[in-house]
């Protein structure tokens, strides 16, 4: 019996949905849903009513998002279910696949959808956001306490390089911006009809920062699924002109990366920690051990 499911139900502004199906997720135990009714599908997400808050926030910035003409889910419902002790927010639900599902993908489509990968990251880091403590002072505490929860962990190899590196380099991150992150960009929350983008889902995890920060999933994911997506998401972005700065700050947030991905994935999927060990010896292998900031994948990818 799916307890979450009959609270959604009896909910009075669900009640004319149908054809109910809930989602696989990997790193929560709040459930999501999809649901039919006359005017298309919607996808439904419960969590904790202590996280109402900042659904709240979740769901007027997509309400904000879609004023502006970005191709995000259409916010429709946001509501508490006091007595369970919890909520649930209603998208629209965008059509097609994920980008993820599509793989493997042929050189030339890949390229492409990074490209309008980049160029929607790009008009979503122009959002405004509300004033916020400074980036890199934000971003520094972190790192140190990940720093902190790693040495309990199993050291990477070369670890004493990567936290030399950061050190040497961490004054490039001071005077960064404060604007909208996605913070979760990869090929599972890009929605492709197969030929385009289509748009971009889940901004539980949206923050304030530097958006190159948006990128490090990129080199952690993207590029062991597609190097020509890869590739493409950054020329789209910079429209071809690619700054030598941002590679020097992305290598930064790529090296913090490797330390807090051990610590996160040794604590939220443990089944997971040798995969992401090897991930990490890849990324080390792609900047010579940080040696060059521009990756080799990148470096190296023709485009003729």
């Amino acid at each position: 019996m799916d307890v979450w499911l009959q609270l959604l139900q009896a909910e009075p502004e669900l009640r004319s949905l149908t054809d109910w199906n809930r989602l696989a997720t990997r790193y929560t135990d709040s459930p999501k849903y999809t649901a039919r009714d006359a005017s298309g599908v919607s996808i439904i997400h419960t969590a904790p009513l202590a996280s109402l808050a900042r659904k709240k926030r979740e769901f007027e910035l997509l309400r904000q998002l879609q004023q502006d003409g970005l191709p995000v889910p259409k916010p429709l419902d946001l509501k508490q279910i006091p007595a369970a002790a919890v909520c649930y927010s209603r998208y629209r639900f965008l059509e097609g696949k994920t980008i993820q599902a599509c793989l493997p993908l042929c050189r030339d489509k890949a390229y492409r959808l990074g490209q309008e990968t980049g160029r929607l990251l790009q008009r979503i880091h122009q959002h405004e956001v509300p004033r916020a403590t400074e980036w890199a002072i934000r971003c520094l505490e972190k790192h140190k306490r990940y720093v902190a929860l790693y040495q309990a962990e199993r050291p990477l190899t070369d670890d004493s390089i990567i936290l030399s590196f950061i050190e040497r380099n961490i004054h490039l991150i001071a005077g960064r911006p404060n604007r909208l992150q996605h913070d979760d960009v990869h090929l599972g929350n890009l929605i492709t009809d197969e030929e385009h983008l289509v748009g971009l889902i889940d901004f539980s995890n949206h923050d304030v920062g530097d958006p190159w920060h948006d990128f490090v999933k990129m080199g952690l994911f993207q590029v062991d699924d597609s190097i020509p997506f890869a590739v493409g998401q950054v020329d789209g972005y910079f429209a071809g002109d690619v700054p030598e700065l941002f590679w020097r700050v992305y290598s930064v947030y790529l090296a913090m990366a490797c330390i807090s991905s051990i610590v996160w994935t040794s604590r939220h999927a443990p089944e997971e920690t040798d995969q992401m060990r090897r991930r990490l010896e890849r990324v080390l292998s792609d900047h010579r051990r940080f040696e060059c900031a521009v990756p080799i994948w990148y470096a190296t990818f023709d485009r003729t």
